[in-house]
C-alpha cells in the first residue's frame, strides 16, 4: 500500500492549491484512515495494508495537520490518533516525533470545530500509554488545551447535568454540561491530561492560566456538587445536555492537583493570634502551660469572662460563619451541605501523587460514615463506678458498621435529613478531618502544629444536643484543645491511670473498671460555655455531656440546650518524640562518622549489625521510660525551650549509654522470633531518612529476623565488642545541632505531602 499511497500523497502535497490535487489528498486520507481503523486484533487484514505508518507517512503529518482545510487537517489527527493505538511501539514512534506534536497543538487552537474535536481525540488516544501522557505534558498539551476551553466556553457553569451508565457510576456519575460538545470534549481532555501530570508538570503552567482554569473548575464544581447531594441523575440520552466520559471523579482530581502548589488560603498566618488568644499574650503564658500542663495535667486555658476583646478570640470568625441565628437543623444543613469525603492519607506518604493514584475512584464523593462522620450516644449503663457510669456507644447508622457487607453509606440529602432526626433523638453529630474542609480550621490547625513542632494538628467538630452523650469515658492517644463554640457542656477528666503515655498507632487499652481506678480524687469537672478552652493530655480518660438549666425550657427541635465544640488533636507522630529524636540522632551520627564504606567487608556488617541492635536498645528504653515517649520541642515556635530541649538531649543520650544492653537486644530477638513478631514496625519510618539522602547505604527493613540471630550467635564477641563500642562513640560523639538538623528535615518531608492534601481538599469544599 506504501507504493501505492505515498506517490499519490507526496503528488498531491506538492499541488495542493489545485483542486484535483486536494480532492486526490482527501480519498488518499481516507484509505488511509480506513486501513488503519480496519486493524484490529480480530479483524481479517489483507496483507496489502500497512501494519504500522512507515517513517514516510509520519513525515507528512505535521504539515497536514497544520492545513486550513477543515476536513485534511481533522482526518490527519483522525490517522495520529488510530496509529497510536495500534501497538506500544507504534504509539511511541508518533509520539517522539516532535513535530507531530506540534502539529496536534496547532490544530488544538486552529479555529476550526472540527479540527479541534478531532485534534482532542487524537489527544486522548495518545493518552492511552504512559510515555504518550509523559509526552503531551513535556509539550505544553496541557496548557494549550486549558487555553482553548476557556476560549470556547460561552458561559458559566451554571447547567450541568449528571447521569449514570453503570455500576461505576454509582460514586462517579458522568458529566453534561449545555455547553456544547466542543467544550465538554475539551474539557475532558483537558482533565485527563492534568490527571497525569507530575509535579513538575504541573508547576510549568503559567500561574495566571491555571487559577482562571482552575476558578472555572471550581464553579462547574459546586454546580456538581449540588447535583450529587440530591442524587439528581438523568438520563444521558437527554438531548438538553452534552455528556463525554468526564466524571465527577476526574474532576475532584483536577482541582486537587492544580491546588497543589497553589497557595490560595486567603486567611493569612494567624500564628501569634492563635498563641494569644489560647495561651496568653505574652511568651511567658506559653512557657507556664509548657512547664506545668503539656502532657502531664488537665486545665482551662481560657474562661469567656475573662476575655472581652473579640479581635483577639480566634473562633469568632468561625462561629460567624455558621448558621448559628436559627434552628439547630438550619446549623447542621449549613455544615453538612458542604462537606466532600476526605479519603484518609497515612501520615508517612511522601508522595501526593501515589495517594490519588490510590484514591481517585472514590475523590470528590459524599462523606462516607465511619470515615469522616460518625452519629452516636453514649447509653446503657454497663459498669456502676463512684463517679457515675460507665456507658457504650451506639450508632444511629448502625447497619453502616459493616461496611463489608453493606458496602460505604454515603451521607447525601436523605443522609442529612436523617442525621437531623438523629440530633432530635439525642445523637451527637462527630465530624472528622474538619482541618481539611475549612480554611479558617485550617489555618488555626497549622498555627498551633507549629507552636509545637510537630507536622500537623487534627480536628474534629462535635454537636451534641441537649441532656445528652456522644462518646462514652475514653482517652486519647494525641492530647486534644476543646474548644466551646455554642452552648455549655460538661466535661469530667480523670488522671491518667499510668505514667506512660500512650502511642499513636498502638492498641488503646480498656477503660480500668475497678473503684480504685477512679477515685473521687482523682478526677476534674470543668462547665465549658462559649469561649472556653480546656486542654486534656493524652491518656487522660475523660466523657462529657451537655446540661440544661431547668429553668429555662428547652425546644422541642433542639434548638436551646445543645453543645457545639471544636478538638484539636497534637498527634506526635512516632519520629517526633524524644524516642524518635534518639533514632534520628544515631542515623545523622553514623552517615557522618561511618568508618567502613563497603558494607560487605567484616567491618562494614558489624557496622550495621550494631546501629541495628542500637535502635532496637532505643526502643526497648523508649518502652519502659515515659521521657522518651514525651513529644520533642526541638522544632517549636518559638523556640522558647532551647535550654529546656538541650537538657532532655543530655538526658537521653545518658539514658541510651547507661541502660542499652547488649544481652537484652539480642534476648528481644530471640522472643520476637518466638512470638513470630515484627520489631522492626515501629521503626520503619526511620527507612526515610534514605529519601532525604542522609546515608548512602539502605538498611533492608525486612532483614530475616533468624538471619539476624544466627549472625550475631556465629560471632557473638566480635558483634557484642562492636556494639559495645559503637554506643560508646555515638553517645561520646553525637552532636545536638547535626542531630537538629536531620530532625528538621524530617519534620519538613511529613509537613510538605500534608500541607499539599490540606491544600488540595479545601479546594474541594469550596462550595
Amino acid at each position: 500500500m506504501d507504493t501505492i499511497l505515498f506517490p499519490l500523497m507526496l503528488a498531491a502535497l506538492a499541488k495542493l492549491d489545485n483542486p484535483f490535487c486536494e480532492s486526490l489528498l482527501k480519498k488518499c486520507l481516507k484509505k488511509l484512515q480506513l486501513s488503519l481503523l480496519t486493524q484490529t486484533p480480530n479483524s481479517n487484514i489483507p496483507p496489502s495494508f500497512p501494519q504500522k505508518l512507515s517513517n514516510d507517512f509520519l513525515s507528512f503529518l505535521p504539515a497536514l495537520l497544520r492545513s486550513k482545510n477543515p476536513e485534511i487537517a481533522s482526518r490527519t489527527a483522525e490517522i495520529v490518533g488510530a496509529a497510536t493505538l495500534l501497538s506500544l511501539d507504534m504509539n511511541e514512534r508518533v509520539v517522539s516525533d516532535a513535530e507531530i506534536l506540534k502539529g496536534l497543538v496547532a490544530a488544538l487552537s486552529s479555529g476550526s470545530k472540527r479540527i479541534s474535536m478531532a485534534a482532542c481525540n487524537a489527544v486522548l488516544d495518545v493518552s492511552t500509554t504512559l510515555i504518550g501522557r509523559t509526552r503531551l505534558c513535556d509539550f505544553c498539551v496541557v496548557e494549550k488545551l486549558m487555553s482553548e476551553f476557556l476560549r470556547v466556553v460561552v458561559s458559566p457553569a451554571k447547567s450541568v447535568s449528571l447521569c449514570r451508565t453503570d455500576t461505576r457510576d454509582s460514586i462517579s456519575p458522568r458529566i453534561g454540561l449545555t455547553a456544547g460538545k466542543l467544550p465538554i470534549l475539551v474539557l475532558y481532555t483537558a482533565v485527563t491530561l492534568i490527571n497525569s501530570c507530575n509535579l513538575k508538570n504541573l508547576s510549568k503552567i503559567p500561574r495566571e492560566l491555571r487559577k482562571t482554569f482552575l476558578n472555572y473548575l471550581k464553579e462547574l464544581w459546586r454546580n456538581v456538587w449540588a447535583q450529587m447531594l440530591l442524587i439528581d441523575i438523568v438520563d444521558c440520552s437527554q438531548g438538553r445536555y452534552y455528556f463525554s466520559n468526564l466524571r465527577t471523579n476526574h474532576l475532584a482530581e483536577s482541582i486537587f492537583r492544580l491546588s497543589i502548589d497553589l497557595d490560595q488560603n486567603p486567611i493569612a498566618c494567624i500564628f501569634e493570634l492563635v498563641k494569644k488568644s489560647m495561651f496568653g499574650p505574652s511568651n511567658s503564658d506559653f512557657e507556664q502551660f509548657m512547664l506545668c500542663y503539656w502532657e502531664d495535667s488537665p486545665c482551662l486555658l481560657r474562661n469567656h469572662l475573662q476575655t472581652s476583646n473579640d479581635h483577639e478570640d480566634i473562633f469568632n470568625p468561625l462561629v460567624q460563619s455558621l448558621n448559628c441565628k436559627g434552628t439547630v437543623d438550619s446549623l447542621l444543613s449549613s455544615i453538612l451541605c458542604n462537606l466532600v469525603s476526605c479519603p484518609p492519607i497515612c501520615s508517612d506518604e511522601f508522595d501526593i501523587l501515589v495517594f490519588l493514584e490510590e484514591v481517585r475512584d472514590k475523590l470528590g464523593c459524599p462523606m462516607i460514615y465511619g470515615q469522616d462522620i460518625r452519629v452516636i450516644k453514649a447509653v446503657e449503663e454497663i459498669y456502676v463506678l463512684k463517679q457515675g457510669s460507665l456507658k457504650k456507644e451506639v450508632h444511629f447508622f448502625k447497619q453502616c458498621m459493616n461496611s463489608f457487607i453493606s458496602g460505604p453509606k454515603l451521607i447525601d440529602a436523605v443522609a442529612i435529613q436523617q442525621c437531623k432526626e438523629a440530633h432530635r433523638e439525642g445523637y451527637t453529630i462527630s465530624l472528622r478531618g474538619m482541618e481539611f474542609r475549612s480554611e479558617y480550621i485550617s489555618a488555626i490547625a497549622d498555627s498551633l502544629a507549629a507552636l509545637f513542632g510537630q507536622p500537623s494538628v487534627g480536628a474534629n467538630l462535635y454537636l451534641t444536643p441537649p441532656q445528652s452523650q456522644g462518646l462514652a469515658r475514653h482517652y486519647d492517644d494525641h492530647c486534644v484543645f476543646v474548644c466551646q463554640l455554642l452552648g455549655t457542656k460538661k466535661w469530667t477528666v480523670f488522671s491518667r491511670p499510668t505514667v506512660q503515655l500512650p502511642r499513636l498507632y498502638e492498641p488503646l487499652d480498656c477503660i480500668l473498671r475497678s473503684e480504685d481506678d477512679c477515685v473521687e480524687s482523682k478526677h476534674m469537672q470543668f462547665l465549658l460555655s462559649e469561649g472556653d478552652i480546656l486542654y486534656i493530655p493524652r491518656g487522660c480518660p475523660h466523657e462529657a455531656c451537655t446540661v440544661t438549666d431547668n429553668s429555662v425550657s428547652t425546644a422541642d427541635d433542639g434548638s436551646t440546650g445543645f453543645s457545639l465544640h471544636l478538638t484539636l488533636g497534637v498527634e506526635v507522630e512516632p519520629p517526633f518524640e524524644w524516642e524518635g529524636f534518639a533514632h534520628v540522632a544515631l542515623h545523622c551520627w553514623n552517615h557522618n562518622h561511618k568508618r567502613s564504606p563497603d558494607p560487605s567487608s567484616l567491618m562494614g556488617t558489624l557496622n550495621f549489625i550494631s546501629v541495628y541492635m542500637l535502635h532496637v536498645a532505643i526502643r526497648l528504653i523508649g518502652d519502659h521510660d515515659p521521657k522518651f515517649r514525651k513529644a520533642c520541642m526541638v522544632a517549636a515556635i518559638p523556640l522558647h525551650s532551647l535550654d529546656l530541649n538541650r537538657k532532655m538531649f543530655s538526658y537521653v543520650i545518658n539514658k541510651i549509654d547507661r541502660e542499652s544492653r547488649y544481652l537484652e537486644v539480642f534476648n528481644r530477638v530471640q522472643a520476637a522470633i518466638g512470638n513470630n513478631e515484627d520489631i522492626w514496625k515501629q521503626m520503619k519510618w526511620i527507612q526515610h531518612l534514605f529519601l532525604l539522602g542522609e546515608m548512602n547505604d539502605e538498611i533492608e527493613w525486612n532483614y530475616s529476623l533468624t538471619e539476624f540471630r544466627d549472625y550475631i550467635s556465629y560471632r557473638h564477641m566480635e558483634v557484642e565488642d562492636a556494639f559495645v563500642q559503637l554506643k560508646s562513640k555515638f553517645c561520646r560523639d553525637i552532636s545536638f545541632e547535626d542531630a537538629c538538623q536531620s530532625f528538621n528535615k524530617v519534620l519538613e518531608k511529613y509537613k510538605k505531602t500534608r500541607k499539599q492534601y490540606m491544600s488540595g481538599m479545601l479546594s474541594l469544599h469550596c462550595t
